[in-house]
């Protein structure tokens, strides 16, 4: 009978272990497709600052919302399984500096913030674009590899 224990527990383990491990892709797409997201609203904000379309209060908080929304979610999206694999950019420096890559999300998370409250004109959404993209820019840097 103890054997038997021994055996079924083992069996359980394995398929929870597989069951974890397979979800790591799953992780890695949802982080591929927050910043695919993030990547069109920026498009559209960079229209309204190059004069390509017209300024929409509206729009562009949209656009703060699906960035506010990729900084919320990125925290938990990096476990130790989801390293490699599905294509992944995530640069190893995520796993050694965690603490840091926090800090750099929530620095772009403080600055969609305060672009929230205060775009309303053109005006300041080019300043707030601006700070945002040097938090993309950065984040990308250290954080991402560059495929080729």
């Amino acid at each position: 009978m103890f054997r038997n224990l021994i055996v079924a527990f083992a069996v359980l383990l394995l398929g929870v272990t597989a069951a974890a491990a397979q979800s790591c892709p799953e992780f890695i797409q949802k982080r591929q497709t927050l910043m695919k997201k993030s990547g069109e609203e920026a498009k559209v904000g960079t229209a309204m600052i190059k004069g390509e379309t017209p300024f929409n209060a509206a729009k562009v908080q949209q656009i703060y919302a699906a960035f506010a929304d990729d900084a919320k979610q990125m925290p938990t999206l990096f476990p130790d399984c989801s390293k490699t694999g599905a294509k992944t950019t995530a640069a190893p420096a995520i796993w050694e500096r965690m603490d840091d890559f926090k800090a750099a999300i929530a620095k772009f998370a403080d600055d969609i913030k305060a672009a929230q409250d205060n775009t309303k004109d053109l005006d300041a959404l080019k300043a707030n674009f601006q700070t945002i993209g040097k938090n993309c820019s950065n984040c990308h840097q250290t954080f991402r590899i560059r495929s080729s």
